[in-house]
């Protein structure tokens, strides 16, 4: 059934592209295809003529949408500041489900997720390998060392002589299953930075996946079991996944207390100094996700809270606006156009020799890793946190 309202909405927005072209070329999927339907001005295009009737949502128009990565790229560089991440949403959300979107709502079940993880990580790939669908889950629920357990529900005490303030930390759905190290890091690094730290009982994913394949009751669903996770007596809630960080930003109403990236907290609040740190003599390479690079536009977070690690070197791994092609479940869905997109940054990695990448973002350390993992390097991927509580004097 048509959303009137909804489709209002686009018509409105779709209006305020002026047709410059500036976003083609800081397209990821338009540099790889140079097609203008695969272009975000192509794009808002084929979205116009859905709205207004004048196109049917076929399968070449689908496709194109589809391919769309969500990066927001196009919005950094907008000079009419189109809300393009609204426009490729809205659009999703008014044709038929897309292939693989059944996945995505499989693996939005923490619970399922977690039983996948630790089933994957028990079997030999090997077993996996004559079911390419199947062995591509494999691989990428293998990706990441599991580190461990993710720290249980409950309430942890500050670590420093004198407590600033009390945050609840979001774990997530991905995170839990693939990055508790991450989880078990940020906890510590909160602590020894003054804070008491409240994890929430229940869990669930944030509803990013669910959003961007045009599901918004679903999202919605999500939002409202987040919104009743955190308690009122919080000054703010944490989350180490900048992808979930992002949706948890749009939530309308917002949470009662503030939303901020680990990253950004650390930085912004003080409380750990460099002096608290060992020092390491290594080059790292960093990798900046889309999310963070184009809508928190938080690229310098990262590295200036690397810097509080004496002696430590960091190599910028990528450009601006370059896509690894994870991009939520789009690594799952499109695998042949995500490698593409992956290839660049690993011949990166390769050609500079480095052994220890980070990146801020759960579905590019999954996609990356899996990526390195099949070329047979030695490279560890991390969540810049890790990093930072590996060398925390305690």
């Amino acid at each position: 059934m048509r959303n009137a309202y909804a489709e209002k909405a686009i018509r409105v927005e779709v209006d305020r592209c002026v047709k410059c072209g500036l976003c083609l070329p800081e397209c990821p999927t338009y540099r790889l295809a140079s097609d203008e339907n695969e272009s975000p001005r192509g794009r808002l295009a084929l979205i116009d003529g859905l709205v207004s009737g004048r196109l049917d949502a076929d399968g070449p128009l689908l496709r194109h949408l589809d391919n769309c990565l969500s990066c927001r790229r196009c919005e950094r560089v907008c000079p009419s500041q189109v809300r393009y991440g609204f426009l490729i949403d809205g659009a999703r959300s008014l044709v038929p489900r897309r292939p693989g979107t059944r996945l995505t709502t499989w693996i939005q079940r923490p619970a399922l997720l977690n039983a996948a993880t630790g089933l994957a990580r028990a079997i030999p790939p090997a077993l996996s390998r004559p079911f390419p669908p199947l062995h591509r889950l494999h691989a990428l629920a293998r990706a990441l060392p599991p580190h461990g357990a993710p720290p249980a529900p409950g309430t942890y005490p500050s670590r420093a002589p004198q407590t600033r303030g009390r945050v609840g930390l979001f774990v997530g759905c991905a995170g839990a299953a693939q990055q508790a190290g991450t989880l078990n890091a940020a906890l510590e690094l909160l602590q020894h930075a003054g804070y008491e730290v409240s994890i929430p009982r229940t869990t669930s994913c944030c509803g990013a996946l669910a959003q961007h394949s045009g599901d918004p009751e679903t999202a919605a669903r999500l939002a409202e079991h987040t919104h009743q996770a955190f308690d009122d007596g919080l000054d703010a809630v944490i989350s180490v996944a900048s992808g979930c960080g992002i949706h948890i930003d749009s939530y309308r109403p917002a949470l009662r207390a503030p939303h901020l990236d680990v990253s950004r907290f650390l930085l912004e609040q003080g409380g750990l100094t460099r002096e608290r740190f060992e020092a390491l003599p290594i080059s790292v390479a960093l990798h900046t996700p889309c999310s963070v690079e184009n809508v928190y536009r938080g690229a310098a977070w990262a590295r200036e809270l690397l810097g509080l690690i004496p002696e430590l070197r960091v190599e910028t791994v990528g450009t601006p606006g370059q896509c690894c092609g994870a991009a939520g479940d789009h690594m799952l869905r499109k695998p042949v156009q995500a490698a593409r997109l992956r290839d660049p940054l690993l011949q990166q990695l390769e050609s500079g020799g480095l052994t220890l990448m980070l990146t801020s973002n759960v579905g590019c350390a999954m996609h990356l890793a899996a990526g390195l993992a099949e070329a047979g390097g030695g490279v560890e991927v991390l969540h810049p946190v890790e990093l930072l509580a590996r060398q925390l004097r305690r």
